[in-house]
């Protein structure tokens, strides 16, 4: 049954509606016309004229009668769409897909043969819906409907069961080839650029996938469970994708205590920066450090960066997070000499708030930093949610004088068009081409290739993860100019008395 579009009654349901009507006036004006003229009405007798109306009351309930019952039945379509299908897709509701899923699970246990549930998610949908607007929001899910049901095998059931997360049912006698293949090849679809009315917008996808009978058979239960695969694949990366295992319900439980744990531990002071520095390769001295945030819990003790920004990232509280930071880290800056720079990281949700350019010039003015002296990290993902506003953002914090750098370069978008259209100053090469430069000819192919890039387009190179001399000579050689990592010094708090010493830092 198709989803109600409009919950308005039809041209004839209105029309016997009227007709009803204007007969019982009728009616009732002949009435009215009986007990005014007396026993005669129009030269007719009363009899003759009392056979007349009870006739015309007959015909006028039974029309009325009809009226009633199409619009119940009506009402009854209606109600069933509303509840039952998502009036913005056309897709079976969250209520309707658990009853799908029962009556698979019920199959499954019937005939033993498996079928998958697979739990589709846009990440951090509600941040860029936030950032886009609803009406680029509304229209972002529909293409991105019609790009997942495009890419899946016909007869498979699909719901929308979030804002912007979707189930599928797909029996392994529906899927073509492999599963790996067909979710590999679905998130590379849905990961494609969508051009909707004002911009053109980029998301990352994230899938959880469980199996029917293996992983159950309750569906609440199967929900939660592929939900949890969901929340491990965000957790590896960027379009990556994991199947159910019994020990991720672990995983969800330290989520959450995380993710109560944050706003808890900004207020208590938990957060503090360490810095590691960046030195420059031709002049053999140290012209920046990058700022990096810890979190040492009371009790738990020193918790990693990645179990707790993306958590944040998810919940909103990188905003208030992100902006400690970068004022921190401004007012930090004072203990540097005055010829280096801090390099803030930047979330991608914290660089599309609606005024992040606002923020940024206040913690200037209120810190009394030189804008030539921060340096902003930003991750290509970052630069590609909306590709416009982020143009213009980079634009105003140019103007102000701040430095934008390309933060892990070559492992994000393969569309290069960007860095014509956006304006930045360095481009970090990413720790994993670093780390393999000695072992791999292609990972020093890949860096010479940056290098080369960065000059062609009038920009600095910088690469981290740097932990050995021979990697910092095969960089040298590639002609990067900046480097940073172990070799030269670890993340570590700020006091005056450790700087001479590491800008002494050298390289031979």
């Amino acid at each position: 049954m198709p989803a109600a579009r409009n919950p308005s009654r039809s041209k004839l349901f209105r029309l016997v509606t009227i007709a009803s009507s204007g007969l019982g006036a009728f009616v009732l004006s002949v009435w009215g016309m009986r007990y005014a003229w007396g026993s005669q009405v129009a030269g007719l007798p009363s009899e003759t004229v009392a056979a007349v109306i009870a006739a015309l009351c007959a015909l006028a309930a039974s029309i009325a009668a009809m009226s009633f019952f199409a619009g119940v039945d009506e009402s009854a379509d209606y109600v069933f769409n509303e509840t039952n299908f998502d009036k913005l897709t056309g897709l079976l509701a969250r209520t309707a897909m658990v009853g799908k899923i029962a009556e698979a699970a019920s199959a499954t246990a019937r005939t033993g043969r498996p079928v998958f549930l697979i739990d589709v998610d846009i990440d951090r949908f509600k941040q860029i819906n936030d950032a886009i607007g609803y009406c680029n929001g509304d229209a972002l899910i529909r293409a991105f409907t019609e790009r997942l049901t495009a890419a899946l095998p016909r007869d498979v059931v699909v719901g929308r069961i979030g804002a912007g997360e979707f189930a599928i049912l797909c029996p392994d006698s529906q899927v073509d080839g492999s599963l790996e293949a067909t979710i590999e090849r679905t998130i590379e679809d849905l990961m494609r650029p969508y051009p909707l009315p004002s911009h053109v917008q980029s998301v990352n996808v994230s899938i959880g996938v469980v199996a029917m009978p293996k992983d159950g058979y309750d569906p609440v239960q199967l929900l939660r469970r592929s939900n949890l695969a969901l929340q491990n694949a965000r957790a590896s990366g960027i379009g990556s994708w994991a199947v159910f295992q019994p020990d991720m319900g672990k995983v969800a439980e330290q989520r959450q205590w995380v993710e109560s744990e944050l706003h808890v531990a900004l207020e208590r002071g938990d957060f503090d920066l360490h810095y590691q520095p960046q030195l420059d390769l031709a002049a053999g001295r140290i012209v920046g450090y990058e700022a990096l945030i810890r979190w040492r819990h009371p009790e738990r003790g020193m918790i990693p960066p990645a179990d707790f920004i993306s958590v944040a990232e998810e919940t909103g509280m990188i905003a208030p997070i992100g902006e400690w930071v970068l004022r921190k880290a401004c007012i930090d800056s004072r203990l540097l000499p005055d010829d280096c720079f801090v390099a803030v990281n930047i979330s991608p949700v914290q660089f599309m708030t609606r005024d992040f350019v606002g923020l940024v010039a206040k913690i200037i003015t209120d810190t009394g930093i030189e804008p030539r002296r921060l340096e902003l990290e930003l991750t290509e993902s970052a630069m590609m949610q909306d590709r416009d506003r982020a143009a213009e953002i980079l634009k105003q914090l140019t103007a102000m004088g701040i430095s934008v750098a390309v933060d892990d370069f070559g492992t994000g978008y393969s569309n290069l068009a960007y860095l014509i259209d956006f304006n930045f100053h360095k481009l970090k090469i990413d720790r994993a081409f670093v780390s393999r430069m000695e072992t791999d000819t292609n990972s020093g192919a890949v860096v010479s290739t940056i290098v080369g890039l960065s000059r062609a387009l009038g920009v600095r190179t910088i690469a981290e993860g740097v932990e050995t001399e021979t990697q910092a000579t095969l960089l040298r050689a590639a002609g990067c100019q900046v480097v940073q990592g172990y070799l030269f010094g670890r993340p570590a708090p700020l006091t005056i008395s450790e700087i001479p010493a590491a800008s002494a830092a050298s390289i031979h």
